[in-house]
């Protein structure tokens, strides 16, 4: 249909059709048409040709461009400012930091873009069935182990089965939860069954902690820094916590070789204007992010350039409803319409990004469905802490590890301001980052930070379907999970908005989050950085980066 084709050659998803028809009436955005089809399995140069020959490709990208410049030239180790953060199995690893580093090393079956399209990597193409229960792979011949060994479908099985073992501690056990069989047709081609149909399946194949691991990594000591066996363009050399962590060009990489000599991470802790100085005095090249505070300081500065682009990062505030005083949804509700969404979008963070609305789906994200907009009401969240008991105001303790910079806690500090007008008094406790990931989930009422997703159903299915990994709230309803499973389901942006409404809708009648922006991605490279683009999942790929 429309001269498309899939990228193994094989038949078209029946939905593909009807999406060309959508995006050629308007219905759909040429974006997206490109990320479903792309997880279909349609081969992209044909899927653009489609675009370019219809409504044309202006307005692609989503964030800020690659700034390669010049012919690209092989040599220099690029310094990057990031947090060293302990690795041992990547496959349990919380922090999209720890993964920018081993992703030098290792690899992934596919690669989510900065414009958010999947394509094949490891997995040169994929192929689900009409009801999206059974995917097809074939893995990219020729790919070699530093180790001397080829990569095949066995090292894929071993993967996918410890993701999924009842003793799995990782987050990829909720997202394939479905799974139900892995079948091997070949040393290059296998088949993932799943018992309900899944579109994400490609997508979260890039998810920071799946990278593909050795079929041995746990007969081999199970800690990748000790014995760190990798697809990838470069080679561990050293590494150590809260310190550094350095790789070299790997000689006799299966693809095409890396320009760099080397990466060196250096830690120089969470501190955004630490990090900036450093760049200013020529110690690193390249920042693994910064915050608004730094803008001003940026615009002024010469020989750097800033990267910016809008991003599903967000802050939850949230509460358990199974703890006291948070049992009690009037409670709940009161601090949901006490908060200031707006003002804490203006002032913590002077409006870089888009307000949200407490239901964790952002306005961006191609299922979105626009609901009432919401309205604070301070008076009613007076009289309902009145009716809950709490007539002369309640105490609450917020606890927060500003995790990705202090700009979490300014963000607290005008919800604290939003709250005294209803009555609430807001404890702030603030604990360093390193307490508060151990606790994250256990506390009644705190604030996390969650990154980027490319798709709202893989947040949702993630932190809010009930008994998910990280369901830091603890939220359980029958009727989410069912909306959810049929949105899981479903290829079309537009009819996948339909279920969406109504898991949005329970999440902001529940009162379980106070939600109140959408942050954009920024970072800093310095001029001679080459090709290195801003992700908006952070997700950082030093193959193709040089150095002029």
């Amino acid at each position: 249909m429309f001269g498309l084709r899939n990228n193994n050659g094989g038949k078209i998803h029946s939905a593909v059709p009807e999406l060309c028809a959508d995006v050629a009436r308007g219905a759909i955005s040429k974006r997206e048409f490109l990320r479903t089809a792309a997880l279909l399995g349609v081969a992209m140069p044909s899927a653009k040709a489609f675009l370019a020959a219809t409504v044309g490709l202006d307005g692609l990208s989503l964030v800020s461009p690659a700034l390669a410049q010049d012919t690209p030239k092989s040599g220099g180790t690029l310094r990057f400012a990031t947090v060293v953060q302990e690795i041992t199995d990547p496959a349990i690893i919380t922090w999209i930091e720890a993964s920018d580093m081993f992703r030098n090393s290792l690899e992934y079956l596919v690669e989510v873009d900065a414009d958010n399209v999947t394509k094949p990597f490891l997995a040169e193409s994929w192929q689900p069935n009409e009801e999206l229960t059974a995917w097809r792979f074939k893995l990219r011949p020729g790919v070699k182990w530093s180790n001397g060994d080829d990569f095949t479908t066995d090292d894929v099985e071993f993967n996918f089965k410890r993701w999924t073992s009842p003793q799995s501690k990782s987050s990829l056990k909720t997202t394939f939860k479905t799974m139900t069989g892995f079948e091997k047709h070949s040393p290059l081609e296998f088949t993932v069954h799943l018992s309900a149909p899944l579109l994400t399946v490609p997508e979260s194949l890039y998810a920071y902690n799946a990278p593909m691991l050795h079929r041995k990594f746990d007969e081999q000591g199970g800690n990748w820094p000790k014995n760190p066996i990798g697809t990838g363009p470069f080679e561990l050399t050293s590494y150590a916590v809260a310190q550094h962590c350095n790789f070299k060009r790997r000689e006799g990489y299966w693809g095409k070789p890396a320009y760099l000599d080397g990466i060196e991470y250096i830690n120089i802790g969470s501190d955004y204007q630490a990090q900036l100085a450093a760049l200013v005095a020529g110690q690193v090249d390249v920042l693994y992010r910064i915050g608004v505070s730094e803008l001003d300081l940026v615009s002024k500065l010469p020989n750097v350039k800033l990267l910016r682009g809008p991003a599903a990062n967000t802050l939850c505030i949230r509460m358990k409803p199974a703890e006291k005083p948070f049992d009690d949804i009037r409670v709940r509700k009161a601090v949901v319409l006490a908060a200031d969404n707006q003002k804490m979008l203006d002032i913590a963070v002077r409006g870089v990004g888009v307000v949200a609305e407490n239901h964790h789906v952002a306005p961006f994200q191609p299922e979105y469905a626009k609901l009432p907009p919401l309205k604070r009401d301070v008076a009613e969240a007076k009289r309902l802490l009145a009716e809950a008991g709490y007539k002369d105001g309640i105490d609450l303790e917020l606890t927060l590890g500003n995790t990705q910079g202090v700009w979490e806690q300014d963000t607290a500090q005008v919800l604290q301001q939003n709250l005294a007008e209803a009555g609430i008094r807001l404890k702030l406790n603030v604990i360093p980052a390193a307490q508060f990931w151990p606790i994250w989930t256990k506390v009644p009422f705190g604030m996390t930070y969650w990154a980027h997703r490319p798709l709202g159903v893989m947040t949702l299915d993630l932190a809010y379907r009930s008994g998910a990994a990280w369901n830091e709230t603890g939220f359980s309803d029958p009727e989410f999970d069912k909306a959810l499973d049929q949105a899981m389901g479903l290829t079309d942006p537009k009819k996948r908005a339909v279920p969406m409404a109504t898991c949005e809708k329970i999440l902001q009648d529940a009162c379980i989050m106070v939600q109140p922006y959408w942050h954009d991605k920024m970072t800093v490279v310095a001029n001679k950085v080459q090709n290195f683009r801003a992700h908006p999942s952070d997700y950082y790929k030093m193959h193709e980066v040089w150095m002029s």
